[in-house]
């Protein structure tokens, strides 16, 4: 811990609701006890259980994100609205750039990813004039425009490869993929396998390096809870903010389309049960609640990772009053 990235994390989110609400954005408070954490297949939540009058106990998570309350209430007719909520990751990996309890800035508003992107250039604007923080070897990185990069272009340039092709034949996918990393590829591997293997070695590392940098249109079987590109539907209409290779925010035009967001949590719910995790119950009031959503575009920020890349922070633990680490044994203490 380091009273003074204590101090700089204050002055962010200050900064943060200082200029959401000259935007006209509404503040948000969602639950921290919820009946469903997410969708995500790899992510697992801490539990608790309340003890109802009749001494019956029933199951709450800590959210791993705000997203299912924040719908909700976009499905009851507020448009644009943020929250910086406090969200909780069980199971997680530890590191530099992990944390099991931090700060998620999250914002929605009527529109498209593309609104979205436009946000993101506009807020990190603002905190390159504002936040009295920033290292100094990086003042002109913050004062460029935001690089737009396509998916395919990301594959292209960095790796040779062509996605399309890929998602139309994984056995060619897994060829080219075996030529550009020089390693054998299991021949059980999908394609998404397949595309993350290339993306963290070869294409990750090199993101946001002159400028942060948006890579945007990920295919349609990564779309999560975004729409789909019409008419092909091969794409997904969403993106992620990179920082020196650093995933910072992931954001999506939303689905709105209440049959097909119960069809993917489905999924992913058989894909968990595959990997030998839990099912997350079905949140069915956030179901219903997404058919009555307007077109929106939204984003998930991690405020902490945001402040690593604006002080040039190494570890990101350093923003809490308690964190954790990993001992040589592989047992978790306490700090």
């Amino acid at each position: 811990m380091n009273p003074d990235r204590l101090r700089q994390k204050r002055e962010l989110i200050n900064l943060l609701r200082e200029f959401f609400s000259s935007k006209n954005f509404f503040e948000l408070e969602t639950p921290l006890l919820v009946p469903s954490p997410g969708m995500d297949v790899h992510l697992h939540s801490f539990q608790t259980s309340y003890v109802q009058h009749d001494g019956t106990e029933k199951t709450y998570h800590l959210p791993t994100s705000p997203e299912f309350s924040i719908k909700k209430a976009l499905g009851f007719g507020f448009e644009k609205v943020f929250e910086i909520a406090r969200v909780f990751r069980n199971q997680g990996e530890l590191g530099p750039f992990h944390h099991p309890e931090f700060n998620m800035l999250e914002w929605y508003r009527p529109g498209d990813y593309v609104d979205i992107m436009n946000d993101v250039e506009i807020l990190l604007n603002y905190l390159s004039q504002h936040f009295s923080s920033i290292a100094l070897t990086e003042s002109d990185y913050w004062v460029k425009s935001v690089k737009r990069t396509s998916i395919q272009e990301c594959f292209r340039i960095y790796a040779g490869m062509d996605i399309e092709a890929g998602i139309q034949d994984v056995e060619t996918w897994r060829q080219s993929a075996e030529q550009q990393l020089d390693e054998r590829i299991p021949a059980d591997d999908t394609f998404e396998d397949i595309f993350f293997r290339v993306w963290m070695k070869c294409i990750e590392p090199k993101l946001g390096k002159i400028s942060p940098e948006i890579v945007y249109d990920y295919p349609a079987s990564m779309a999560a809870l975004s729409k789909l590109k019409e008419p092909e539907k091969l794409w997904a209409e969403r993106f992620e903010l990179y920082i020196h290779g650093v995933e910072i925010g992931n954001a999506f035009s939303e689905l709105t389309d209440s049959k097909e967001q119960l069809q993917r949590f489905q999924s992913a719910n058989t894909e968990r049960e595959k990997l030998g995790y839990p099912p997350h119950p079905t949140d069915e009031d956030f179901i219903a609640t997404v058919g009555k959503m307007k077109p929106t575009g939204g984003i998930a920020i991690g405020v902490e990772r945001l402040l690593m890349a604006l002080t040039g922070e190494s570890d990101i633990r350093q923003f809490f009053l308690q964190s954790f680490s990993v001992d040589p044994m592989g047992d978790i203490n306490l700090k």
